[in-house]
């Protein structure tokens, strides 16, 4: 799960999902920091790889090679909302 994903308003910091393959079910399973500020906590959310890619198909293809740039960083604080959702996730049949 990319780090765009997460529930910041929850302040979840990490998500990965467990398989349950005997009832065919996915349950997805959340590391929250507990926290009583309900604000954007900015010290448990470092910048983090945005969705803009660095090189297209074409030029990777051909051979191009480039770092990372601070213009593919994304700020998870703009997927924050005030008050959040509250709700507790669940379990997900396949």
């Amino acid at each position: 799960m990319p780090k765009r994903g997460l529930e910041v308003s929850a302040c979840e910091i990490f998500r990965f999902y467990k398989l349950i393959p005997t009832k065919s079910l996915i349950e997805p399973i959340s590391m929250i920091v507990p926290r009583r500020s309900e604000s954007y906590q900015e010290d448990i959310y470092p910048l983090t790889t945005g969705a803009q890619p660095a090189l297209t198909a074409r030029e990777w293809l051909n051979g191009f090679n480039k770092g990372q740039h601070t213009g593919i960083q994304a700020c998870l604080a703009a997927g924050w909302e005030q008050g959040g959702s509250g709700e507790e996730k669940g379990v997900y049949a396949v």
